[in-house]
């Protein structure tokens, strides 16, 4: 980051405001893609995603002012809002009882590239410099990207007849527990995202961990979250979509207000924050698959909307959380998150509908 503010000549507090910019255009575009998906295939919004990130990755690495690395974060907002909501919708390509291992998947490899990424970007940036890091790593994985998507994902017929661009949004509208699963998508993360902008302070400064001990504890939440990713799919097919969410919510709620409000030794505080993540791997898989199934005949919108909610709820949860740590230090933002937390896993527990059942909507 100090080589960055000085190359572009930017103070970190504005660099930190690239962030912003990116989940701004994220939640924007994810309702776009709301209308989008009705018209387009999803492996050509998939592909255009792909490539936007891509253009994103080498405008960054040849910016030489904060304007065109601005630019290069708004095509990062863009490009996550056309990939995400389609990376679910290709889901509809298994079937139903795969669908939450296929995304579990799918995930756990985004956070187990995480883990390997900061090692290498770092090894890459430190001998040929910062440009290099951020185009040496992420372009050669987009190319592959994008020859696997030609290559093996199969087109999908879309609605060829005129289409009513409004009447996915009806539909879910009125249906309430597609509503419920986009409120319970904005706050059953809040604890993890709040955990992921602020945990490097909490171990330093209050868990006393030096800079190596830190770093491994936080390698092992990713860790942890690939797990609850990849283990989501058994969890899901044998306790339910529905009840899987909503538990897992719980406890990991539980598991990050222990982390961050009750005094307790490193060790017993890293294993609740290691409990803790891996739960939130588990819901947002599961919240996904249980958002797919809700209304069949306009789930492109229905998963736009879902990111868009993710996306506002990360932008909620730092905002909330950085205030409640101002006024009330971590076990005032453990006690916040928590009842977010408590909300979500009401929403879905009482108000959402479980694919495998027949509970009216």
């Amino acid at each position: 980051m100090p080589e960055i503010s000085t190359a572009l000549n930017a103070p970190i507090t504005q660099l930190g405001q690239l962030n912003t910019a990116f989940s701004i255009l994220a939640l924007i575009g994810s309702i776009i893609m709301g209308f989008i998906t009705v018209r387009y295939p999803p492996k050509r919004l998939l592909l255009a995603g792909v490539a936007t990130l891509l253009a994103g990755v080498v405008t960054a690495a040849l910016s030489q002012t904060y304007t065109l690395m601005l630019i290069a974060f708004i095509l990062y907002g863009v490009g996550n809002s056309l990939t995400l909501p389609i990376v679910s919708l290709l889901l509809t390509l298994y079937p139903q009882q795969m669908r939450t291992t296929a995304l579990g998947r799918i995930y756990s490899g985004r956070s187990l590239t995480s883990i390997i990424a900061t090692p290498i970007i770092g090894a890459l940036a430190t001998s040929y410099g910062w440009r290099t890091g951020y185009i040496g790593f992420g372009a050669p994985l987009i190319l592959i990207s994008i020859l696997l998507i030609l290559t093996k994902i199969p087109e999908q017929p879309v609605k060829t007849e005129k289409t009513d661009l409004t009447a996915g949004f009806r539909n879910i509208l009125m249906n309430r527990s597609a509503v419920a699963c986009i409120i319970g998508a904005a706050l059953s993360l809040a604890f993890f995202n709040g955990l992921m902008v602020f945990n490097g302070t909490y171990t330093r400064n209050h868990l006393n961990l030096n800079i190596e001990t830190a770093s491994l504890a936080m390698s092992l939440t990713f860790i942890a979250v690939a797990i609850g990713q990849m283990t989501s799919g058994t969890l899901a097919n044998r306790l339910g979509v529905k009840t899987t969410t909503w538990l897992s919510t719980l406890i990991g709620g539980i598991s990050l207000l222990t982390y961050f409000s009750i005094i307790l030794p490193a060790p017993v505080a890293i294993l609740a924050s290691i409990i803790g993540t891996a739960m939130a791997g588990t819901t947002m898989t599961t919240m996904a698959t249980l958002a797919l199934e809700q209304v069949p005949d306009s789930r492109g919108t229905m998963m736009s909307l879902n990111s868009a909610a993710m996306s506002m709820g990360a932008m909620l949860s730092t905002t909330i959380g950085g205030v409640a740590i101002d006024n009330l230090d971590f076990t005032g933002f453990g006690f916040a998150m928590f009842i977010i937390s408590l909300i979500a896993t009401a929403t879905f527990f009482a108000w959402t509908r479980d694919p495998g059942s027949q509970q009216p909507s």
